[in-house]
This record gives structure tokens, C-alpha cells and sequence, in this order.
């Protein structure tokens, strides 16, 4: 019944989509009255990370605000990997697109750059992420959702045990260790373009030897997805073939720990974040840019005595950014492909080689945990070669070309050195204390110190109160220090910092739960980029977020329900910034590219039997953009941009069909994305006219997949 329900809304899907949602929310409102038992719920309300305070603990009486989100979870609502352009919408109050959290928006959340990203608990990070220009530096994490066990997800600050880049949230991704898998996926999207997948995992154990490894390989034509903007752009195809590969390897060894990880996403424009200032790349299934992250190291942990443990962790972590690109005006094109109008090749790699020693020990009620960290961070190579040129008020083929550099001719480099310490504190039965502090310093004369302090009260079995106050901070990145899109090479901007105060309530039972949270984010010295020029700035006065974000879920014997729903209100300071004579001022705004609100409906039939089908549907608010005035040295108005308006409100609705034991040890998975076909579309940069053309990311794709353990 689950299939034909499939196949009836893949063919009246236009028909039934308010209809859908509709229903999804009545049913949703109704059942928060009610409570019944459920075992899966159960494990989900007692899910154990150690994401919080790098100690285990239930994710619901940690503190600060955790979710914990499983790979049958992201499964089931049709996420097959990482790399995907909504990989992370279900996460409370995070938009992909922009890859921002709690309503920091595209350019003031740096795209995922004021997001501190793990996998398998081991930072991972890149100086160009968030870069505005040449279409490089966007995150992508190419990993099959079959080899994820579950993302743990810190909303708000983290840098008191993290360090920098923790100012909206920290991430991470947890991989599976389990006996042997394959698990293939196959796509149709929109325009008649396939994609395709394979993968595999296995584990081995024999005495104080054990290993695990995952593999895997996907490839996709992506979408045709039209695209017009204002000059000299022009009109055409948006290229977002994209291809990934990763391979993990985890090996233990008595008390000792060795990783070896490489993750390579190769991209074509839509995926990254294309200028369109540039004209249009060609239009190909080839992916011509590639982001690759190779992890190495070793942790041993040592019994000191019965009551401390020692943990050591050296590692070396590097990424590759390389791109080959060509540029087609639509234009020129015609009969006469080879008449381009740019190349741009791009070879960049930087290194963190990092050393951290961690102490843990508990003295009566008091739970201690104390840490150093070194790090060493260096660009390695740097090129990037530009073959265009201006002539006679465009750009044409230049065959001569120019070198240039992404960052610096100097290579920077940067050393980073921490301690913090950390002490939760039972005080009875019902209450716990969290105080810590983490004090960095950098080689370039920054130093930032990062308290935290938070309560968790259980009043009963039922009834959870949590309060919290942090303190994060965020040098700037050297895409920041050394764009080449600024007027000079700066170094000495302030690291910005937040402080976060926020009060959570909790109320669950066997069969459901409420999670609210409500909380004030203040930045000072905010690192963002000029809305007109895209230099890198600090705002001098500070900026605001206010949020409540709401997690609801509620089971019955064959019906599970849930939702998660996101209110902002951000307030950014004036923006000045005076270049030849012109003084470009924004008056106090919203964040530019920030929802007011974000929300997700989920619901799964047949949820305690072997063939569960799941609705999910999407939707983010519009979002601001910046208007702004351009006056001149008299301060008087030399020009005004006010037709900027918002982008459009996004949403979609996503169905899986589940069918578990389709043949022995084989399960199949398969569903539609976004299934009436919407041209879902965000803006990145710029933000300004001319340049004010949505881009477009994602269109309908129908996918199947097969998981076969042996």
C-alpha cells in the first residue's frame, strides 16, 4: 500500500502538494496531546554524545543546545550524501544553502566558515572557506549517508573546549564501524541527467586488533538549470555536474588510535559559489573544480591511575583546492565553441599539523577535564592562473594570460596555541553545573579567552530546564587577511567575538517530547564582507541575533510525527567603508541573506513495520537584501540601490519508501526530492545591482538505493 501511495503522489503531485502539507500539519497539531509508547523514540531521547563538554552524556542533559540526528533519520528523508545541496535542512535552524546557522545569513556566517565542522570528532577546516570571489572555497563534505552513524550538532557557541570558527554552532559527523556493507545508488533528475553511486564498509577484530575501513564513489550530470542575469553574464545553463570519492581507514591497536582519511568533491559552478560578474562556465557533465581533504594521525589514551586518564592526539590535515575552468558568453557561442572569453586555473593547498593533550578525572562531585593544543598553519602553494583581459569594455580571450594568487605571494602561515579547562559540577541529584574556559593565543599577536558557564536542571523524569552563557570567538581566515579583492593585504583585523546567553526547556515522555530554546547572540568586531565592495571589514558597532527554536516529535504504535521550527531576528550595524573619495554606507539592517524563519514537517507511516514511508517538507522564509547609498566626500548622495527587495520563499517536499528484507540481508530504499520539480534558488554574492540574479541549486530527482550486508 506504501508503493502505490508513492506512485500516486509522483503522478498528482501538483495536484495533492497543499493538500500534503495540510494534512501533515493537522495530523502533527493533534497528536501533541497525546502520548504513547515507542521504543525507537526511546533511544533517540536517550542518545549519548560527547559533542557538549567531550565527556558522555545524554544529549538531553548536556548543556547548551544538542541535537543528534541519525543516518536512518537523513535516510529516510531522501539524503543519500553529505554532498547534497540540502544535506543539512533538517538541522534546526540551519540553512544549506547558505550553509548558516541560527540566522547568520550568507555573508555575515562567512558560508559555513563560523561553523566549527568535525568528522569522527577531528576538526576539519580551510582558509578559503567562504572566499567571495572565483567561485572557490565552498564546503562540501562527500560522504554516502550509508557509512554515516550520526551527526551531533551544537547550536551556538563552542569555542570554550573548540577553539576558533565555533561562533554559530559546531558539527560533527560520526562514520560507521560495522561488519561488511554495499549500498549502491542510482538517480534520474530533472532534464533526463543520471547520477549514480557505489560503496561499501567493513570492519575486522581479532585481540587487541581492530580496523575499519569505507569506501565510495558517486558521480552526477546534476540539472539543467537555466540561469539570466544582468550583464555580462548573459543567459544559459548554470554547470552542476559534481563527482566524489572517499576513502576512511580506522585502525585501534590496544590503547592506541591511527586514521587515515581522504574526501575529494569535485564541482561543477551551482554547487560552489559561482560571481556572477564572471560570464557563465561551460555547460558540461564534467566537474572541473575539486575540493580534497586528507586526515592522518594518532591518539593514545593512558591510565594514569584508576581516576585519570591521559589522551594524546598529533595529527596532520591538508586541503586541496584545483580548478580548470572556462568561461562561455553566451554570446560568442554560437558555432564557434572554442571562441572563449577566460580560463582560470587554480592550485592551492594548505596543512594544519596539530598536537592536543587532554586530562580527565573526577574528585568527589566535581568532573574535570584539562587540555593543551598547538597547531601549526601553513600555505603551501598558492597559483592561480587567469587568462582574460579587459578590452574596449569587456572581457575577451587573453592567450597570454596572468598568474595571480588566491591569498598572498607570501604564503602565511599562523601558530595557535591553547589550554582550557573544564568542571562540571553535580550538586545534587537534580542539578549540574558547567563551568570552563579555553584561552588561545596566535603568532600574529591575537589572543582571545572563551568562558562558559551553564546549568541543567531535571526537575523530573519529565520536565528539563537548561540556562547558559558562552563566550566564541573567530580570527579572521586568510581568505579574509589576503583577498585579493581588497584594497591592501590587511593584517590587523579584530577577531570577532560572541556572547550568548540562552534558556532551553525540555518536556518529553515515552511517546513525545518538546524542545524549546530561546537565546541573544551579541557580536562585536564582526569579520564580514563590505556589501558592495566584498573587502573584508570589521563592523565597529555590534550586531544582534534573537532566536526561539522549537523541536517537536510525537509516535503512535504505526505513526511517527515531527517537526522543528526556527524564529529570527538579526540586527546588523552600520556599514562604512570610504574608497576613492566615495564613502559606501548601509544603514543598520537585518542580516543580508538571513531567514526570519525556517521549518520542518516530517512524518512516517508504518513507522514500527519493515516498509515505512516518510514525508518530509521544507521551507525557508524569504530573506533581506541590502539597500544602500553611495555619498560622496561632501556626504552628499552620488547614488541609491533600493530595488534589492528579498529573495523568494523556498520550499519542497521530499518522500521515501522504505522496504526492509526485500531479499535476505538486502534492503531497498527509493523516493523522490523535492517533488514538484521547483527550481529552488538562493543568492550568494553579490548583493548589489547589477549583479542581483538568483542562482539557481537544485531541481526534482527520483533515486533508488540498495544496502546489502554480508
Amino acid at each position: 500500500m506504501n508503493i502505490t501511495l508513492i506512485l500516486i503522489l509522483f503522478q498528482y503531485g501538483a495536484k495533492l502538494k497543499h493538500l500534503s502539507v495540510f494534512c501533515i500539519s493537522l495530523l502533527f497539531s493533534h497528536s501533541l496531546l497525546l502520548a504513547e509508547s515507542s521504543d525507537d523514540l526511546d533511544k533517540v531521547l536517550e542518545e549519548a554524545t560527547t559533542i557538549a563538554t567531550k565527556t558522555k552524556l545524554n544529549a538531553d542533559y548536556v548543556p547548551g543546545t544538542v541535537t543528534v540526528i541519525s543516518s536512518e533519520k537523513l535516510k529516510s528523508l531522501g539524503i543519500t550524501n553529505l554532498a547534497e545541496q540540502n544535506a543539512f535542512d533538517m538541522i534546526v535552524g540551519f540553512d544549506s544553502s547558505t550553509l548558516s546557522l541560527r540566522g547568520s545569513g550568507s555573508i555575515y556566517g562567512a558560508e559555513g566558515n563560523k561553523i566549527k565542522w568535525m568528522i569522527n570528532d577531528k576538526p576539519i577546516s580551510a582558509e578559503i572557506w567562504g572566499i567571495p570571489k572565483l567561485g572557490v572555497g565552498q564546503i562540501v563534505f562527500p560522504i554516502p549517508t550509508d557509512a554515516i552513524d550520526r551527526i551531533e550538532i551544537i547550536r551556538g557557541p563552542g569555542s570554550a573546549i573548540y577553539g576558533g570558527n565555533a561562533i554559530y554552532g559546531v558539527v560533527n559527523i560520526i562514520t560507521k564501524k560495522e561488519t561488511g556493507t554495499l549500498f549502491t545508488t542510482l538517480s534520474q533528475m530533472q532534464s533526463n541527467k543520471f547520477g549514480k553511486a557505489l560503496g561499501g564498509y567493513t570492519s575486522f577484530r581479532q585481540n587487541d586488533l581492530e580496523a575499519s575501513a569505507i569506501i565510495s564513489a558517486e558521480k552526477s550530470d546534476g540539472w539543467d538549470l537555466p540561469i539570466t542575469t544582468q550583464a555580462p553574464a548573459g543567459s544559459g545553463n548554470l554547470p552542476n555536474a559534481y563527482g566524489n570519492s572517499l576513502i576512511m581507514a580506522d585502525v585501534s591497536y590496544k590503547n592506541f588510535d591511527f586514521w587515515a582519511y581522504k574526501l575529494k568533491a569535485k564541482n561543477d559552478y551551482a554547487r560552489l559559489q559561482w560571481d556572477p560578474s564572471n560570464f557563465l562556465p561551460q555547460d558540461n557533465t564534467e566537474p572541473v573544480q575539486s575540493n580534497t581533504y586528507t586526515m592522518l594521525g594518532v591518539q593514545g589514551k593512558f591510565e594514569i591511575t584508576s581516576n585519570l586518564l591521559l589522551t594524546a592526539k598529533a595529527g596532520i590535515n591538508q586541503y586541496e583546492n584545483n580548478a580548470d575552468v572556462m568561461f562561455f558568453p553566451s554570446y560568442l557561442l554560437g558555432s564557434n565553441p572554442s571562441n572563449l572569453d577566460g580560463v582560470r586555473k587554480i592550485d592551492y593547498r594548505e596543512s594544519t599539523k596539530y598536537l592536543e593533550g587532554m586530562v580527565e578525572t573526577t574528585i568527589g562531585s566535581n568532573r574535570l577535564l584539562g587540555g593543551a593544543y598547538a597547531g601549526f598553519l601553513s600555505v603551501d602553494q598558492d597559483d592561480v592562473t587567469q587568462m582574460w583581459s579587459r578590452v574596449s569594455g569587456r572581457t575577451v580571450y587573453n592567450p597570454s594570460g596572468t598568474s595571480t594568487h588566491l591569498l598572498t605571494t607570501n604564503n602565511p602561515k599562523r601558530i595557535n596555541r591553547a589550554l582550557y579547562l573544564q568542571d562540571e559540577i553535580q550538586l545534587d541529584e537534580q542539578s549540574t553545573v558547567t563551568v570552563g574556559a579555553r584561552y588561545d593565543t596566535y603568532s600574529d599577536g591575537r589572543e582571545a579567552l572563551s568562558p562558559r558557564i551553564a546549568l541543567v536542571y531535571q526537575y523530573d523524569e519529565s520536565n528539563i530546564l537548561k540556562a547558559q552563557y558562552s563566550r566564541a570567538f573567530r580570527p579572521p581566515s586568510f581568505s579574509e587577511q589576503y583577498s585579493p579583492n581588497n584594497q591592501a593585504s590587511h593584517t590587523d583585523y579584530e577577531s570577532e567575538t560572541t556572547d550568548t546567553i540562552e534558556l532551553s526547556y525540555i518536556f518529553k515522555t515515552k511517546g513525545s517530547s518538546l524542545k524549546t530554546t530561546v537565546f541573544n547572540t551579541r557580536t562585536a568586531n564582526m569579520i564580514t564582507y563590505h556589501d558592495f565592495t566584498y573587502e573584508t571589514i570589521n563592523l565597529e558597532s555590534p550586531t544582534t541575533v534573537n532566536g526561539l527554536e522549537i523541536e517537536l516529535s510525537q509516535n503512535y504504535e504505526s505513526l511517527a510525527l515531527g517537526a522543528n521550527l526556527s524564529f529570527y531576528k538579526s540586527r546588523r550595524g552600520d556599514v562604512e567603508l570610504t574608497r576613492a573619495g566615495s564613502t559606501l554606507n548601509y544603514d543598520s539592517s537585518e542580516f543580508a541573506l538571513s531567514a526570519k524563519f525556517i521549518g520542518n514537517l516530517f512524518a512516517t507511516l508504518n513507522s514500527d513495520t519493515p516498509y515505512p514511508t516518510t514525508v518530509w517538507y521544507h521551507y525557508t522564509g524569504n530573506k533581506h537584501r541590502v539597500n544602500n547609498e553611495t555619498l560622496d566626500e561632501n556626504g552628499n548622495v552620488k547614488g541609491i540601490y533600493t530595488t534589492n527587495g528579498s529573495t523568494p520563499v523556498q520550499d519542497y517536499v521530499n518522500i521515501t519508501q522504505k522496504i526492509n528484507g526485500i531479499a535476505k540481508d538486502l534492503d531497498l530504499e527509493f523516493g523522490v526530492k523535492n517533488l514538484f520539480g521547483k527550481t529552488l534558488k538562493t543568492l550568494y554574492f553579490p548583493l548589489n545591482p547589477p549583479n542581483t540574479s538568483d542562482i539557481p541549486y537544485m531541481k526534482q530527482t527520483f533515486w533508488v538505493n540498495l544496502l546489502y550486508r554480508f
